[in-house]
């Protein structure tokens, strides 16, 4: 799982959130969701890089080129579905939640973690104002990523459930059994309708979030938020400037791009030491030929309400014919299929490669590749480029769900009708949104102590406050932000391509549905498609051998996850 607030992102989600992005076998990682889906932190902006959360509106925009949008106060307003705010100074401080939310007992917090433990409680000063600001006592238990999903499988089972629990039903078998058996709080009724008014931070979510946690109808528990815009190639656009190639318009362009960017020099040394593509775990950014040739998001639903996975599709099998001429053409680093993000964004950053596919938010997000490139040759230019058709008309991009995991509260707790709203109002504590004094705690801490503010409102984070706040403060993360104090229009740039990007996007019918052979047996299902499609990829098997490859998706699993989603579907 990715931090949600530290960068704009993974977030965290399919997101981040594409962490759990769509397997080159057209299943789902489930131990990987299940992970991905239960961490977080909030962001920690320094003199060079700041990335937080606010509520996004809603509105339409153009593809093509870059939207302007004027700025209001510092702030560039939503101009679409999923796409978030921007802001080019930050909000001056404002208080969203009215009143202190606990009642003075104790709360216990499990989650995941990606960094070292914070400071602990008795020398924790952070901590220590955190209890009083939310009236209560808090007990965080912070698990390391890779061991989460077996803990918190092991605290449902034990029945020991701590009341605030991050856990992630779709993707993990037992959970999802533990909620269908009633181990967790029924939350739908205060979570819908004019019940959630109460709750004004978590009223800023978006309902398609909300549709999206539910399961079978029901909501067990609040989304930590991800960005639900799909994959891009994120690439050299200085390269393409360089080259004078125009944006392309369908499969041939880009054949005849990344040709370019692979043999003429486009860095301009002198030596044969550029590629066009690099790729991330065996990816072969194929989320962007995918794109291309319109493969669905997943799976397609058929008019008789029967689903076809993507690998089963024509589009498919043009989208790995076009890889294959790639390939062929030598448009690939040569460590493609053995490079992790980080090799590929530090090789895209040092000008080895002139792309790879990832989330739009990692331009800005860990290894902040556009801020460090431009550091590394100020020439440098990094943009998302959206797949063009192949055809020359729309590509598509794939949708998320929006969110990564769901902080669940426990049956025994729900038993109290009061002890669930102030479990509520403390995530709604946790969700305050950017700029807001609660936001400003959760992130930065306290003025002069953790933090100190400079004259244009920005926060820089200190070396005590990263460690005493460590990843407390991210129970819940609400919807994202762009802002990039060091370089404000960068906030612009990220919100415009996510505009473009996010009106093709596509959505996964089976998004919500849930498969126990898919949590199952997707590690090796993925694995399958890994090995089968580089072998055809890189040459090594015919395009023909996709058809075995299908036979054998199906029959290992493939075809019992097509029935259950398709019963889970029809409810």
């Amino acid at each position: 799982m990715r931090d949600e607030r530290r960068s704009p992102w993974v977030p965290c989600g399919y997101g981040r959130r594409n962490v759990l992005r769509i397997a080159l076998g057209g299943v789902a990682t489930a131990a990987s969701a299940a992970l991905l889906a239960a961490c977080g932190t909030r962001s920690s902006p320094t003199a060079t890089v700041a990335i937080a959360t606010a509520p996004a509106a809603n509105s339409t925009a153009t593809i093509a080129s870059a939207v302007v949008h004027p700025a209001v106060g510092g702030k560039l307003p939503s101009p679409a579905p999923n796409v978030p705010d921007a802001y080019l100074t930050p909000p001056p401080p404002f208080v969203s939640v009215a009143a202190v939310p606990g009642r003075g007992g104790k709360v216990s917090i499990t989650k995941a973690s990606q960094r070292p433990p914070a400071v602990p409680h008795d020398q924790n000063q952070w901590w220590q104002e955190l209890e009083k600001r939310l009236g209560v006592t808090v007990d965080f238990t912070l698990v390391p990523l890779p061991q989460y999903t077996e803990k918190a499988t092991a605290l449902i089972a034990s029945g020991d459930i701590p009341d605030l629990l991050l856990i992630s039903p779709l993707a993990a078998p037992d959970q999802y059994k533990a909620v269908q058996q009633g181990a967790f709080t029924d939350l739908t009724s205060a979570l819908a309708g004019d019940a959630l008014a109460a709750y004004p931070n978590l009223a800023r979510y978006p309902a398609a979030v909300w549709k999206n946690a539910a399961i079978k109808g029901k909501l067990y528990g609040v989304p930590r938020l991800s960005l639900a815009i799909g994959p891009a190639l994120l690439y050299r656009q200085d390269w393409t400037e360089k080259l004078g190639i125009p944006a392309p318009k369908n499969a041939d362009d880009i054949l005849n791009l990344f040709t370019a960017m692979t043999k003429r020099d486009p860095d301009g040394n002198g030596k044969p030491d550029t590629w066009a593509l690099g790729g991330q775990g065996a990816d072969w950014s194929m989320s962007f030929m995918r794109g291309m040739f319109r493969v669905p998001n997943g799976w397609r639903k058929n008019s008789d309400g029967t689903l076809t996975n993507q690998i089963e599709t024509e589009e498919f099998k043009q989208s790995l014919d076009f890889a294959r001429k790639l390939y062929a053409a030598g448009v690939y680093h040569p460590d493609a299929a053995t490079m992790n993000r980080t090799q590929a964004t530090n090789a895209l950053i040092a000008g080895n490669i002139g792309g790879y596919a990832d989330q739009l938010i990692q331009l800005n997000g860990d290894i902040r590749v556009r801020f460090e490139a431009k550091r590394l040759n100020p020439a440098a230019n990094l943009g998302a480029l959206a797949p063009p058709g192949s055809d020359g008309g729309m590509g598509v991009t794939y949708n998320g769900a929006g969110f990564g995991s769901i902080a669940a509260i426990p049956a025994k707790d729900g038993k109290d009708p009061e002890r669930v709203k102030e479990l509520l109002r403390l995530l709604d504590y946790f969700s305050a949104p950017f700029g807001s004094v609660e936001y400003n705690f959760l992130t930065f801490g306290i003025e002069g102590v953790h933090h100190t503010v400079q004259p244009d409102g920005t926060r820089i984070l200190n070396d005590r406050g990263r460690a005493e706040i460590g990843e407390l403060g991210t129970v819940v993360v609400p919807p994202p932000v762009f802002y990039y104090p060091s370089d404000p229009g960068d906030a612009q740039y990220l919100q415009d391509a996510a505009t473009r990007i996010g009106a093709l996007g596509i959505d996964n019918p089976a998004l919500t549905a849930f498969s126990p052979t898919n949590a199952a047996k997707s590690v090796e299902l993925n694995q399958l498609g890994t090995d089968r499609l580089t072998a055809i990829i890189t040459g090594r098997d015919p395009l023909t051998a996709l058809d075995q490859y299908v036979r054998d998706w199906k029959t290992r699993g493939g075809d019992q996850i097509r029935k259950e989603f398709e019963q889970d579907l029809k409810g």
